[in-house]
């Protein structure tokens, strides 16, 4: 099979694929059913032209028709922006925890270096070089603890700005 062919029923499967969206009680949209009585959400007419449905009458004057359309495709409006925002708010909370467990990770990392200069310092002489070689010890724990400082600044000041970003969503 060439890759042209491959590629044409690759856009074929996955243009068959549907997902239901469930939405919970406490606002929140999931791809699971919240509890028993859970129904998934009719997404039909959003992202798409929606034409009036076979139960209008047939005396329906053009303005009528268009206002009922207007109404729909603002009511599809307003859910593709409320979901939209929902999924920006979770992507944020995401990045927030992701970023969490990278300070986390900064302070193992930079605890970790300073043990082991330690345990190396322990093993210094008690002499002139032994003395030499704890100072540069000394001096690559500073530089490690300003290292990490950084790090987690940095990290902080991410996580700042995404909290406040989902305090305006």
């Amino acid at each position: 099979m060439d890759g042209k062919s491959l590629i044409v029923i690759l856009i074929m499967v996955s243009a068959s694929a549907s997902a239901e969206v469930y939405k919970c009680a406490d606002g929140k949209y999931q791809a699971d059913p919240c509890d028993d009585q859970s129904e998934p959400l009719d997404l039909s007419n959003v992202g798409s032209v929606v034409a009036p449905s076979r139960g209008y009458p047939e005396n329906l004057t053009n303005e009528t028709t268009d206002a009922r359309l207007q109404d729909t495709s603002v009511n599809s409006r307003d859910k593709k922006a409320e979901i939209a925002q929902y999924l920006r708010k979770q992507k944020i909370e995401r990045e927030i925890r992701n970023l969490e467990k990278e300070r986390k990770k900064a302070f193992k990392d930079r605890d970790d270096k300073i043990e082991q200069l330690r345990t190396t310092g322990k093993r210094a002489n008690n002499n002139l070089a032994g003395a030499t070689w704890q100072q540069s010890l000394a001096q690559e724990m500073t530089a490690v603890m300003q290292q990490g400082s950084t790090e987690v600044e940095s990290i902080d000041r991410q996580i700042s700005a995404l909290r406040s970003e989902l305090k305006q969503l």
